[in-house]
């Protein structure tokens, strides 16, 4: 074994175990620090004012650019946190031209017929909440666009309207963009408010102009929001991030990682695999698995947790499936009304996992596939290597080969010259890592394909061998309310790409 494989699985080993632990590490956001600074702004709020001024581009706007659609919610939140935190000239100009991008690009939610699938999540909640906040304010902005939206969120109101509220449940979520009364129902055993700092720095707002002497509860909220604070490891009180916890999803997508790389066998890796084998099997309930303790069970989650249980040898009732399933594709939660794409494709994995017949999903999937073969669109993930390295592997499983092969070719014809992948101006390591996880299973194939995928395969250890000697910030690119990073899991995913690949040299470099 080399140095290199030595170091990087002693690496790998620490990210393993902590995998799941403090409620999970995830980048700041925008949107949840501008709500908090709102509504309950640190002792010293400059810190975080500094921080938010910081994050706004040259065009104005805050959030990733490789998003347009995800701009609009962070950047309309910073624009009123500044304008009513701040009384600083730059704060105000940095206000002033934040307006001027939302007046410019507000054009892209023009949609004529219907919205896409992979808006950001509540957006059709949020958004038309800012929107009135800021008519509020005597901000003018154009309000055309955002008629679909509108009617997409007026009918989201409407499904909320009906349901008995329950702390955790999928609407708490944006609880701050429809909620009204403060009612302790809504506060999970976090202290939180659906996993969600920004609907948290709302509710606790309320709650003390409503309950001033309310101590205990409003220090409970405080304290939800000071955990989430520590958990962006910025070292700014009041800068959170936009779901947080998460230690239900951080676990099963570390060992999905290891699974499509071959690493969950290596011995090395076995002792620090054994306890969280057991937290995974304890997190698995009949009714399925969330991304915490405290919030609802969904769909991915459930079906990735069923399908590394079983792809491990461990006894798995696959019946939990069942509720997830609806015409022919899987849903993440109850009442979504967009599909998701990655969610059917781990519901194929785990039941081509269990034995059990996937055809129906398995063709939803292949149905979904772009005209230059691969997958974009995912609800969860802005990058289409994600989506394509997810139903990459549930091919594999499922056994389509041919149809896998297809998309390795396809991948490969959109490798940057550097070795790496993304959809932005440069390559990532995260998508360059999907493109190693994806084609992975691949490189000893025979013929050409075999060939071309361990050319691709060496280019691509040669640019992250390079991006690891100079790595950039941590990558933003899951979709929740705005752009943001679970940090871990892109970590265990670079990290496993680059040990299969230091343990492939000899095979690549035939």
């Amino acid at each position: 074994m080399t140095s290199t494989a030595e170091r990087l699985i002693e690496t790998l080993r620490a990210e393993i175990l902590a995998l799941g632990q403090q409620g999970g590490v995830v980048t700041p956001s925008v949107y949840d620090t501008a709500q908090v600074l709102r509504y309950a702004p640190p002792v010293d709020p400059q810190p975080v004012i500094d921080w938010l001024l910081r994050q706004q581009h040259v065009d104005g706007g805050w959030g990733p650019e490789v998003m347009p659609l995800a701009r609009h919610v962070p950047t309309l939140a910073a624009v009123l946190a500044l304008l009513v935190s701040s009384d600083s000239p730059g704060s105000h100009d940095a206000a002033a031209r934040g307006l001027d991008f939302l007046r410019r690009t507000a054009e892209l939610w023009s949609f004529e017929q219907a919205l896409p699938d992979d808006i950001p999540v509540a957006v059709e909640l949020v958004l038309p909440r800012l929107l009135e906040d800021a008519a509020a304010l005597g901000l003018e902005l154009p309000q055309q666009p955002f008629r679909l939206l509108r009617t997409l969120g007026e009918r989201r109101r409407g499904l909320i309207a009906r349901m008995k509220l329950r702390a955790g449940t999928t609407p708490i979520h944006a609880w701050e963009a429809w909620g009204t009364q403060a009612e302790p129902a809504v506060v999970d055993s976090s202290k939180g408010v659906g996993n969600s700092p920004a609907a948290t720095a709302l509710w606790l707002h309320r709650r003390r102009e409503s309950f001033p002497d309310g101590a205990q509860e409003l220090r409970g909220a405080e304290e939800f929001l000071a955990r989430a604070s520590a958990a962006t490891r910025t070292g700014i009180p009041g800068a959170v991030p936009t779901v947080w916890p998460i230690p239900g999803f951080e676990l099963p997508w570390g060992l999905l990682a290891l699974r499509s790389t071959g690493l969950l066998s290596h011995p090395a890796l076995q002792d620090v695999l054994r306890p969280q084998w057991e937290q995974l099997q304890r997190g698995l309930k009949p009714e399925g698995m969330g991304m915490s303790d405290n919030f609802d069970v969904d769909g991915d989650i459930t079906a990735t947790t069923v399908a590394l249980l079983a792809n491990a040898g461990h006894e798995v009732d696959g019946r939990v499936l069942e509720r997830y399933r609806r015409e022919g594709l899987f849903i993440t939660y109850s009442h979504e009304l967009q599909p998701s794409l990655t969610t059917t494709a781990h519901g194929v994995l785990a039941l081509a996992m269990l034995g059990q017949d996937a055809s129906q999903p398995l063709r939803f999937l292949l149905e979904k596939r772009g005209h230059n073969g691969v997958w974009v669109g995912d609800k969860w993930h802005c990058s289409w290597l994600y989506a394509t390295s997810q139903v990459m592997g549930a091919l594999a499983q499922a056994g389509a080969a041919a149809e896998l092969r297809a998309s390795a070719e396809a991948m490969i014809a959109l490798q940057r010259d550097d070795g790496g992948w993304g959809v932005g101006t440069a390559s990532s390591a995260s998508e360059t890592a999907f493109a190693v996880h994806a084609m992975h299973g691949l490189r000893s194939a025979p013929g050409a394909c075999g060939v071309a995928v361990r050319r691709a395969l060496r280019k691509a250890a040669a640019w992250l061998t390079a991006w690891e000697a100079a790595p950039g910030a941590a990558e933003t690119m899951w979709i929740g309310k705005e752009l943001y990073g679970p940090v871990r899991v892109d970590r265990v995913f670079v990290l496993s790409a680059q040990l299969a690949l230091e343990l492939d040299r000899e095979l690549l470099s035939r």
